[in-house]
């Protein structure tokens, strides 16, 4: 009775101090894109318009934060019976899920995936607008944006693989990233090497781990403003924007525009781009992040390691008991199959060198090579060959792995 009694005074202070309770785990709703919980366009809107079923499951950190991913359980073009192997998908830096959907079901790799009877999770890291909640603090704090790629890896993503390996009653489950998604990937299992074993097949798409020579001309031009940059979150809000440019970037003559303006990162628009997405991306994207994550990225630019967040000498000593911080130990990444890493000679951000550099600190590794000479770094999750170049060479790894190799 006392403890009825101190559930229900709780749950009055909650109501009465303006905090509504987060549900976690799978939310219950019709599974049409409109009853999302987040308005305007999501990734789960895309995921219902193209009539495939569609759940959100809410996951909270070791650290308060509370993260949404999107599931694409099955498909109609499975024919398979049984259980389906559970495959992570996990966005890079200002993105989001949504950035594995606008491509559509006919080259969007979570598409192909379920149509290959896989269950499809995809993952949305903490401060993107699926994901800006937390137990204590508002996004409006700039304490809620105290946090690098390293948090993510620390405490986002093992929550997220120990929740879907729980919801599916797996043993491990297969991982596919790009960019920052691969970064976080390679702290989790250097720095948490039990989650080694719980990783089937690990699919690398441009990892920016090492990233002392890229040649990007942007990064360089304002890398030093950067650097200079308080903690706090790096983008205003976007939502008005994001509409606006939603609606203007579905008029053809203006698409070569909206790409130069989405890919402000690059140095030029990709030539390989697939045009019809970009209403879509713009509609979605830039996914809000902290200063600290771009701040980690310059920083090891500079240093030419792989390593933690450099807080400055005095703070670095209290937690990493030395001036600098200490190297992440790549020697313990170890999944349960050789790393799969795919690069391109036209990607700015993440070079052939730092990538060799990469290569030589893991165990067990394959390199698959590009062969487009202008294959940028957003080519692997946006140009529109996609479907040959980069996602059918993944599902063959994984269906290698599931011993599935008699499909067509």
């Amino acid at each position: 009775m006392l403890l009825m009694k101190l559930v229900i005074f709780i749950d009055w202070l909650l109501i009465v101090s303006g905090k509504r309770k987060v549900k976690l785990g799978f939310q219950n709703f019709t599974g049409r894109g409109a009853d999302y919980r987040v308005k305007l366009m999501t990734g789960v809107k895309i995921i219902d318009a193209h009539g495939y079923p569609v759940e959100t499951h809410t996951v909270r950190t070791g650290d308060g934060y509370i993260l949404d991913m999107f599931r694409i359980p099955s498909s109609h073009n499975c024919k398979e019976d049984g259980v389906k192997p559970p495959v992570l998908l996990q966005h890079g830096m200002i993105s989001v899920a949504d950035s594995f959907l606008v491509t559509g079901p006919k080259n969007g790799l979570p598409f192909m995936l379920a149509d290959r009877c896989y269950d499809v999770w995809l993952a949305n890291s903490r401060g993107v607008r699926y994901s800006k909640r937390h137990t204590k603090l508002k996004a409006s704090q700039d304490a809620f944006w105290y946090f690098s790629w390293h948090e993510m890896g620390m405490e986002d993503l093992p929550a997220m693989i120990d929740y879907i390996l729980s919801a599916t009653k797996q043993e491990a489950l297969h991982f596919v990233c790009h960019s920052q998604g691969c970064t976080i990937l390679m702290v989790l299992l250097s720095m948490k090497p039990e989650y080694n074993r719980l990783i089937k097949t690990a699919n690398l798409m441009a990892p920016a781990v090492f990233m002392k020579h890229p040649t990007n001309k942007l990064l360089k031009m304002f890398g030093s403003i950067i650097l200079d940059l308080k903690d706090e979150s790096f983008f205003g809000p976007l939502g008005i924007i994001r509409f606006l440019l939603g609606v203007f970037c579905q008029c053809s003559k203006f698409k070569e525009f909206c790409a130069g303006m989405f890919m402000l990162g690059s140095e030029e628009p990709s030539k390989l781009m697939n045009l019809t997405a970009i209403p879509l991306i713009l509609a979605t994207h830039p996914g809000m992040i902290s200063t600290r994550q771009p701040k980690h990225f310059l920083q090891l630019r500079n240093s030419g390691k792989f390593r933690p967040y450099d807080f400055g000498e005095k703070r670095n000593k209290k937690l990493y008991n030395q001036s600098k911080p200490p190297d992440y130990p790549l020697e313990k990444v170890s999944p349960l199959s050789p790393i799969q890493i795919y690069r391109s000679q036209g990607d700015t951000l993440v070079s052939r060198k730092d990538i060799h550099t990469l290569v030589s600190k893991l165990d067990k590794v394959v390199l698959n090579i590009v062969e487009f000479k202008k294959w940028s770094h957003t080519d692997f999750i946006f140009s529109n060959l996609i479907e040959k170049v980069i996602n059918e060479p993944i599902i063959k790894v994984i269906d290698l792995f599931e011993n599935k190799t008699n499909r067509d």
